[in-house]
């Protein structure tokens, strides 16, 4: 194997990390932190993720990837499939179009602008798994999950810049 074609993987392969990164958090995600059953608390750190990648790299965490974490999420958390997928969607789409606001900004507006989608998104989940299970789930683990998701984006953030920065800008093709 030539050494430009081993170059060409490795770019190939660094242009997976965001897909990785994202359903590392997916996993992550259905770990309970503390307890068991009903009153374990999770976090969303999903969210977090997408959130990050939709700003910063959005042509390699596609909607399809997206749509396929949700999906991956659903399917281990037990939530309706594509209930996730549709909100990480949604998500992904608003982050996209408000890039130019967003980009220049310093990492306390960015977080301020996550403060304010977390809350949006994790209500409109618990209010869809209210409606597909016909009942009114209780909220304080969904207010947990929030406040629980909200501190993590920092160090999240953190940690998915350093992967960031080993990702190459462009990617030729061969």
């Amino acid at each position: 194997m030539s050494w430009l074609r081993l170059r060409q993987l490795d770019a190939q392969l660094r242009a997976l990390l965001p897909l990785a990164t994202a359903g590392l958090a997916a996993l992550v995600d259905v770990v309970p932190l503390l307890g068991s059953g009903a009153a374990s608390l999770t976090s969303f750190s999903t969210l977090c993720v997408v959130f990050f990648w939709s700003l910063y790299r959005p042509d390699l965490l596609t909607p399809a990837a997206s749509f396929l974490v949700g999906l991956i999420h659903d399917g281990l958390a037990g939530l309706p499939l594509g209930l996730t997928s549709l909100l990480l969607l949604l998500v992904r789409q608003l982050v996209v179009t408000q890039q130019r606001f967003f980009l220049p900004r310093s990492f306390p507006v960015i977080w301020f602008c996550f403060l304010l989608v977390a809350p949006a998104a994790c209500l409109a989940r618990w209010l869809l798994a209210c409606l597909w299970w016909g009942e009114l789930l209780p909220a304080r683990p969904a207010l947990f999950e929030l406040a629980l998701t909200v501190a993590l984006y920092p160090p999240v953030s953190w940690a998915l810049s350093q992967v960031h920065n080993r990702i190459p800008r462009l990617i030729h093709a061969s």
